[in-house]
């Protein structure tokens, strides 16, 4: 069963804006992965917001994942929680 902190990490959502100063890019081009479905999310009162534990994968993985929207089966990336 996952730690707690685990838990949190992957509930965890960062606004357009957080997840563009981690990626070192715009909020645009944040709204462009999402609707890529490179990176995973959900809009909440007219705000988007970005799920950690894709950008954690995106971040691990860039545009090198074969599935949109998740890691490879084969990833061991121990920053990255996509269990795979």
């Amino acid at each position: 069963m996952p730690a707690k902190e685990d838990k949190m990490k992957t509930n965890e959502r960062l606004s357009l804006f957080e997840a563009a100063k981690e990626l070192k890019t715009t909020h645009l081009k944040v709204l462009m992965l999402l609707k890529q479905n490179a990176l995973t999310g959900a809009m909440t009162d007219d705000e988007w917001y970005v799920d950690r534990s894709s950008l954690d994968c995106f971040l691990e993985h860039g545009a090198d994942l074969q599935a949109p929207g998740g890691c490879r089966t084969s990833c061991n990336a121990k920053s990255c929680s996509c269990g795979g």
